[in-house]
């Protein structure tokens, strides 16, 4: 059973909102420069933005303005901005003046054999074999080669001297804006050739204040009165592709290719040029303003400089559309690119008219339509499926309409999901999926088959959220709770959960699937899927892949997923939007600062059109991504801006090497993310220091005292919080070794310490063989006075004294066996000493005499002089020295003998005693003398003196400090 319903075309204006426009960010000086005129914007090659203005330079990394000021007295009001391929920033001035930045300060650049300039410099260019060349405003252009400076002005063929533009095209040919036509200039071997373009040629007016290459090679022209040209160099044609408009004086221009132009005029504003639908809009929010230039950076955003609003940017990506509908439950981009919208309150269509101004018209109000899917067929029929009242095929040019229902064939009333190629279409709905199949338009007489797939068929529920048809022909069915399934040759395969097949066999499973709300396809085939609350997945055919916050998913409730021309993956959820890089799996939010906020996305509320742009409704407001065909970046550019050693700047470029002292350094760098500056966060480490990377919010790392050695510093931003493919900036440099350390020097000592080693060892030999003999000869000294000691003759002798005491004085014989049991203790205890004091020495000698005097009695005599000096000798010395004067002379009554120990001037301990030879000599080993003498010899100090003079033994021991 079939319904046709015919409607005369019922179409009504809902309202006029505000024009289709890209989100305006203002960016403001900070004082004292608030009051600056801004007059310029340039992008250098490592992407950071540099702004020109009255008051000075000045460079913005999104979040601060930096100035760079003259030191002297001259004009700050800057003109012209470039950096070259060696680097170097040229700064133009008003006063004609140009400088160069060195060390994060300005210095003035001469000419080479000239003054400076007189008048205006307005721009720089850099030909293919590193020429500088500058345009003026009064002089003409100048060209430098490094060594010569040429002017070429009007005397040498160039229409004027007042030079508004200059760029080089890809063939290297200059192109001059000036305002009496173009010159076009060609310079070799310091010879040039000149060709003019000028209204006699096609130019629609003389004064040339805006030239713009494109892709192809043409040249987009902005002209004082003549509106926008586009200029063919090899067809030497001029065309005017823009709509009759009154733009007025044409200051400048932006280009995206393949999507729009950019017109910045001096009092009309700034004017958009679709360059895929050929309209022509201006920019309400920028009505009447003064636009001093336009510059798109490697983002995407839009930078704009205006009387008005000073420095303002947008992300071209992203436009709104303000809307009364609070609630947008699908959209559709149809076959003329016109947008439809279907809320619970019935069917809409959005309009533009000529000044760019949004309005909205009703379709089919009578229907009282809660529409929920939309879909365009081969026909250019819109299908629209509704919550409870069935699925209608709607043909906006003539009003028909055809209502489909569960009587008449479909599984269930309400549609969720609509999807097709050719002639088959499939409904995802709460009762299944219903294939539909016609042979022609249904709305002219097509006949319809039906078949109804559901768990009688393989599915795992009848609640279908999403239908996708993939490139093969593939039909996607994402369901309530069970996953996803894919139908094949009519039949059904689930995919309930997400797992990974490895090599051998062995099946991981990760988790559940649960709910599916979207599904899309990439450029390599492969199919990416949405679920409630567990992040996105990636399916390959065999195995998938599972994207969660660790990977950078920052909102796990995703609603939808669409693919743009690019191949991009755009992320739809409650937090914002996101856009994935498939092969990287890198990925950029984008949310308040590209005017995506409080979205309240719907599953069915996005898709993409013919040109490859995504739209997304939300709540009061329509999103539109535009898919750029621009190379545009993905990461923040990470710079090491400036490099500090104890505070001071250097020229890190060119400067590697430090000295030893040179070991406190600061880098400073800068992660460009003009997009959303707020959310870059940093890593950085030096190797051959830190162990790990170090995270960071700031932009500046210390580090102080380091060692001598080579050290790599590197840095790397992100904007989204994975750090996975981000570039990394390194700068390597080396702290040499002090003196101290330098290799040579340490050769030279280790040679010396070489050196003095051996000559220690042939020394320290020298001295061992000293030491053992002089430990024998102690040994046998004391081995000697031992042998003396306990000499029976000293011994029967001591005992008969004792005898004869004991008889006769008892007490004193007491007080003999303690002096002489002292006597042998102090021989023991000092036997195995090198050295010992002369009190130590006196103290035994006295115990000696004392046993000598019980024995000889009054015929024994010693005296000893000695005044407390402290110094050593050898032990034994003294009692060895008593005991040969007593073993070789005559002691009587009548001869008594009398033994004198004294000191000579603080050097030497003499020992004198009288001479009386016995007429029977005992024997003698001759040891006690001569072992002294050696002994004395060994230990370095003065020779041992005997002398003897026929009444006198006198022998000189020297003292020993």
């Amino acid at each position: 059973m079939r319904e046709l319903i015919h409607i005369s075309l019922f179409l009504f204006l809902v309202g006029v909102a505000n024009a289709q426009m890209p989100f305006l960010k203002i960016h403001k000086l900070v004082e004292p420069y608030h009051q600056a005129k801004i007059e310029l914007v340039y992008e250098d090659q490592n992407s950071a933005l540099w702004f020109g203005t009255s008051e000075g330079l000045f460079l913005y990394d999104g979040i601060e303005f930096q100035p760079f000021l003259k030191e002297d007295t001259t004009s700050n009001h800057v003109r012209s901005i470039f950096r070259d391929n060696q680097n170097r920033l040229w700064i133009g001035y008003n006063d004609g003046t140009i400088y160069h930045l060195k060390k994060q300060k300005l210095q003035q650049w001469q000419p080479p054999g000239g003054e400076p300039l007189q008048v205006p410099v307005n721009g720089f260019a850099e030909d293919e074999t590193g020429n500088i060349l500058i345009s003026t405003y009064g002089e003409g252009v100048y060209f430098f080669d490094g060594d010569s400076f040429l002017n070429f002005n009007s005397e040498d063929g160039l229409l004027s001297n007042d030079i508004y533009v200059m760029i080089i095209s890809a063939s290297g040919s200059i192109w001059l804006g000036t305002d009496r036509g173009i010159s076009t200039c060609s310079f070799t071997d310091n010879k040039n050739s000149i060709k003019n373009y000028t209204t006699e040629d096609g130019l629609p007016d003389d004064i040339v204040q805006a030239i713009l290459p494109n892709r192809d090679g043409k040249l987009w022209i902005g002209t004082y009165d003549g509106g926008v040209c586009l200029f063919d160099p090899k067809e030497k044609t001029f065309t005017y592709p823009l709509p009759d408009q009154a733009l007025g004086v044409v200051n400048c221009l932006e280009l995206f290719e393949g999507t729009d132009l950019w017109i910045g005029t001096l009092g009309n504003g700034v004017w958009r040029y679709s360059l895929l639908q050929g309209d022509l809009y201006p920019l309400p929010s920028l009505e009447n303003a003064k636009v001093k230039d336009l510059h798109r950076d490697i983002e995407g955003n839009i930078w704009m400089v205006t009387n008005t609003h000073g420095i303002c940017s947008a992300n071209r990506q992203f436009e709104s559309i303000p809307t009364d509908f609070d609630n947008v439950q699908s959209v559709l981009s149809d076959a003329s690119n016109l947008l439809w919208i279907g809320t619970p309150n019935g069917l809409f269509t959005h309009h533009l008219d000529n000044k760019g101004n949004s309005s909205f018209q009703e379709h089919l109000p009578l229907l009282k339509l809660n529409t929920i899917s939309l879909f365009e067929d081969k026909y250019n029929n819109i299908w629209i499926g509704t919550y409870g009242q069935g699925l209608f095929i709607y043909q906006p040019n003539t009003g028909t309409v055809r209502h489909l229902s569960k009587e008449n064939g479909l599984g269930d009333g309400n549609i969720f999901s609509i999807d097709g190629i050719n002639n088959h279409i499939w409904v995802g709905t709460l009762g299944g999926v219903t294939e539909i199949k016609y042979d022609e338009d249904i709305l002219k007489g097509g006949e319809l088959d039906f078949r109804i797939i559901d768990q009688k068929d393989g599915l795992g529920t009848n609640f279908i959220y999403k239908v996708f048809v993939d490139s093969q022909g593939h039909v996607w069915i994402g369901t309530d709770g069970k996953g996803i399934s894919v139908l094949e040759n009519g039949e059904v395969k689930n995919y309930p959960i997400n797992f990974h097949t490895h090599s051998d066999g062995y099946i991981d499973e990760e988790s559940r699937l649960h709910a599916v709300y979207s599904i899309t396809e990439d450029k390599n085939g492969h199919i990416w899927l949405s679920t409630d609350k567990a992040g996105i997945f990636e399916f390959d055919g065999a195995n998938f892949n599972h994207l969660t916050v660790k990977e950078g998913i920052r909102d796990l409730e995703i609603t939808s997923l669409a693919t743009d021309a690019n191949g991009q993956i755009i992320i739809v959820h409650p937090t914002g939007l996101d856009v994935l890089t498939p092969n990287s799996k890198h990925l950029i939010y984008y949310d308040d600062e590209v005017g995506v906020q409080d979205l309240h996305p719907n599953i069915n509320a996005v898709c993409t059109d013919h040109f490859g742009n995504v739209w997304i409704g939300g709540k009061n407001t329509i999103i539109k991504y535009t898919a750029l065909k621009e190379d545009l970046e993905i990461h923040p550019r990470t710079l090491l801006n400036n490099v500090s050693i104890f505070l001071e700047p250097i020229d890190f470029h060119n400067n590697t090497t430090f000295s030893h002292h040179q070991n406190n350094l600061v880098f400073s760098y800068m992660g460009i993310w003009y997009t959303d500056p707020q959310t870059v966060k940093y890593r950085y480490r030096l190797s051959g220091y830190d162990l790990d990377w170090i995270g960071s919010k700031d932009r500046r790392a210390t580090y102080s005292n380091l060692p001598s050695g080579k050290y790599t510093f590197e840095v790397t931003s992100t904007e989204n919080d994975a750090w996975l493919d981000e570039p990394i900036v390194s700068y390597s440099f080396k702290i040499t070794l002090p003196i101290w350390k330098q290799w040579w020097l340490i050769m030279l000592l280790l040679l010396s310490i070489a050196g003095m080693f051996l000559w220690y060892q042939k020394n320290r030999d020298k001295r061992i063989q000293l030491v053992n003999l002089l430990e024998k000869d102690k040994v046998e000294s004391q081995l000697a006075a031992l042998k003396a000691q306990i000499n029976p003759h000293f011994l029967f002798n001591s005992f008969n004294t004792l005898v004869s005491v004991i008889e006769e004085n008892p007490k004193l014989a007491v007080e003999y066996v303690e002096n002489l049991s002292d006597f042998y203790r102090k021989i023991m205890q000092l036997r195995d000493r090198e050295i010992i004091s002369i009190q130590e020495e006196i103290e035994l000698v006295k115990n000696y005499a004392y046993l000598l005097k019980k024995r000889y009695g009054n015929n024994f005599k010693m005296n000893i002089s000695h005044n407390g000096e402290l110094f050593y000798i050898v032990p034994f010395t003294l009692q060895i020295l008593v005991e040969n004067a007593v073993k070789h002379n005559i002691i009587s009554k009548r001869k008594p003998l009398m033994v004198t120990i004294a000191m000579e001037e603080g050097k030497y301990i003499i020992v004198t005693n009288n001479v009386q030879p016995k007429l029977t000599k005992e024997k003698s080993t001759h040891f006690g003398l001569q072992s002294l003498t050696k002994r004395y010899k060994l230990l370095g100090n003065k020779k041992v003196k005997v002398e003897e003079t026929g009444e006198e033994f006198k022998i000189s021991i020297p003292v020993i400090d």
